[in-house]
């Protein structure tokens, strides 16, 4: 990663203070960040049971009725025990980490579809809106509408 810092910081200072230039820059740096992969939120564990709830959760985000006991019987242990697991290795409980994976699809599915927030509710999991509003405002700060208007008049300022 550093390594590519200190190539962009030599490309900005290649391209000075040409307008032009910067838009160039600007236009394919965006296209290279949108081709990275997208980073797991799954961290490295050595416990292969919590690796393997992890991507089951990754998985099945979308399945309304996911919950604790059913990722515990697909690692076979006891929801209580999973629950432990997780926090001791990643910090984070299992709801916690449900939530956090589907609110990182939820965000894309807002910023590249034009899917109402009732949509991308059910898309992620969630069977009640005002469950899927409270997570969202929760974890962003603002409701799911205004950050989809915060983003596109942020992207739309960058193009």
């Amino acid at each position: 990663m550093g390594t590519i810092i200190d190539a962009l910081q030599v490309l900005v200072q290649c391209v000075g203070t040409n307008a032009e230039s910067a838009a160039v820059v600007r236009a394919l740096l965006m296209r290279l960040l949108q081709r990275l992969p997208e980073p797991s939120l799954a961290p490295r564990t050595t416990n292969f049971r919590v690796a393997r709830v992890l991507r089951y959760l990754e998985e099945r985000f979308a399945d309304p009725a996911l919950g604790l006991a059913a990722a515990a019987q697909h690692v076979e242990v006891t929801p209580s025990h999973l629950d432990r697991l997780l926090k001791e290795h990643t910090g984070l409980p299992f709801l916690q980490h449900l939530r956090l994976i589907r609110m990182r699809h939820a965000e894309a599915l807002l910023l590249t579809t034009t899917s109402s927030i009732k949509e991308t509710a059910y898309a992620c999991g969630y069977t009640v809106t005002c469950n899927f509003g409270r997570d969202f405002k929760r974890t962003h700060g603002c409701p799911a509408r205004a950050w989809r208007a915060m983003r596109q008049l942020h992207d739309a300022a960058l193009n």
